[in-house]
This record gives C-alpha cells, sequence and structure tokens, in this order.
C-alpha cells in the first residue's frame, strides 16, 4: 500500500477521514494525498438571477483560494507523523469522476460517512465505493480519531470473489496486524471451471496467521458480522461489497448497506 488517497470534505478542520488516512500513510510509510473539491453551485431561482449568481462565484472563488492555501498546513502535519509524502490538492468538477480519475495512481480510497457533506451520506458513500474504481476504507463520523488498525483485523468471509478481491486489497494490513480473525459465515460455491482459492494456503504463503470465528447460518448476516468484529476487538473490518445486482442490494437492503448504516469501525470495502 504505497499511495494512499482521502477525499476532504472541508479545509479549516482535520475530518476523521483525512485523520485516519495520514496516520495509515505513516503506518505503511506510504504517501498521503487529500483532494478537497469546492462545492457546486445550486440550482437558482429565476428571479435576480445575475447578482446571486456574482455573488456565489465569488464566494467559490473565494473557497478555492481558501482552500488551497491549507495545503502547507497539512503536509507538514502529515510528513511529521510519519508519511513518506504528503499532498494536498484542490479541484473543481464532480467528486466521483476526480476521486476515480486520481484513482489510477493510489492504491486505496479513504472515504467518510455519518457527516454532513452529501458524499458522507449512506448514498454518496455507496457511490464512491462504486464507482472509484479502488478499495476503499470507509471511515465511520463516529470511528472518531482512530488510528491505523495495527491490533487486529476482521475480515468477512464466505468465499465469493468480493471477498477475494477485499482480502486482496487489505494484505499490507493482514501483514502488519497482529491478529486476524476470518468472519466465516455461509460460503458461496465457486463457478464450476474456474481456479479455485485457497484461502489458508494464501494466508500461508503470505506470511498472515489467520483464525476463524464460525458465524450462526441463520442469523442476519450485517448484525452478526458487526457483533462478531465488535467481540474480538477489531479495529479494521474487511469485506466485499455489493455481492448482488447494485439496484437490488441499494433497494432491499443487503450486508453491504447495514455496514454502511450501522457500524462504528472503520471498513475496507472493495467492490
Amino acid at each position: 500500500m504505497h499511495d494512499i488517497l482521502v477525499h476532504a470534505v472541508g479545509y479549516r478542520d482535520r475530518d476523521p477521514a483525512v485523520m485516519y488516512a495520514a496516520h495509515l500513510a505513516a503506518s505503511q510509510r506510504a504517501t498521503v494525498t487529500a483532494l478537497y473539491v469546492p462545492p457546486a453551485m445550486p440550482a437558482l431561482p429565476d428571479y435576480d438571477v445575475t447578482s446571486v449568481v456574482a455573488a456565489y462565484a465569488e464566494w467559490i472563488q473565494h473557497e478555492g483560494l481558501a482552500a488551497r492555501e491549507a495545503a502547507p498546513a497539512f503536509e507538514a502535519w502529515a510528513t511529521s507523523l510519519g508519511a513518506s509524502h504528503a499532498r494536498w490538492e484542490v479541484a473543481d468538477g464532480d467528486v466521483s469522476v476526480l476521486l476515480r480519475h486520481a484513482g489510477h495512481w493510489h492504491d486505496v480510497l479513504v472515504l467518510g460517512v455519518g457527516g454532513q457533506d452529501s458524499w458522507q451520506s449512506e448514498a454518496g458513500a455507496a457511490q464512491l465505493v462504486l464507482t472509484t474504481g479502488l478499495p476503499c476504507i470507509v471511515v465511520p463520523q463516529a470511528a472518531g480519531g482512530r488510528e491505523a488498525p495495527n491490533e487486529c483485523i476482521a475480515v468477512a468471509w464466505n468465499g465469493s470473489i468480493e471477498a477475494i478481491g477485499a482480502l486482496h486489497a487489505a494484505l499490507p494490513l493482514l501483514q502488519a496486524a497482529q491478529r486476524v480473525v476470518i468472519l466465516s459465515g455461509t460460503q458461496r460455491p465457486a463457478a464450476a471451471g474456474l481456479m479455485r482459492f485457497d484461502l489458508d494456503a494464501w494466508a500461508e504463503q503470505h506470511g498472515v496467521g489467520i483464525e476463524y470465528l464460525m458465524l450462526d447460518a441463520g442469523e442476519d448476516v450485517g448484525p452478526a458480522l458487526l457483533e462478531a468484529a465488535q467481540e474480538v476487538a477489531a479495529d479494521l473490518l474487511v469485506a466485499g461489497a455489493y455481492g448482488r445486482p447494485r439496484l437490488a442490494e441499494w433497494v432491499l437492503g443487503g450486508v453491504t448497506r447495514h455496514l454502511l448504516r450501522h457500524s462504528t469501525l472503520p471498513m475496507l470495502l472493495r467492490h
């Protein structure tokens, strides 16, 4: 995990996602890039449009300048923690498009959920997990100032391709953790003809010691995962995201939606 990207929703104060990303970069001796996108102009009424647009455009310009002036303080702070390099960027445009573009040269995206910004809503965070093409570490507002995981990482495991992808994305963190607990639920059968993934062999090959905690097959998966993660005192939950079709997952509920809504624990999600 060499290059970490974080969506900064403000520049005056450091929100939990930015703090988490900087500590994560320090623990991995990685680079961290914080991307701040000023708010877009909202829809305006037909009356007095010219003066309102002019005033709002002036405010946006002021916000952009003030946000760019936050760069030295952020970069000095993040490097003082131990990040190998820190960068603060301000860009205009659609947040998901900008993060997806920057994602081409980053390994993981850190983002927040549960805050006041629209991108920190369940739907906003879900869109970023779905569209940026990166594994995402989602930091709930309730997680406060949690630092990077190093004690115990819990892995939601059902043998699906999403779970395998999330596990692989988390490898550098798993290798550094003191304890890795596999929360094993009902296993999905592999498609016929595909190479079998052997979790125990994979973990041994990569120097990751794992232990298993079996989940009750009759339990609702989302609550069971959070309860089990709390039971083992995990400081990160790794899970595949949106295993069912996207529309069905969001409309009908599902594990990912439950995690985004209820977790107080940072989660590494990969679609």
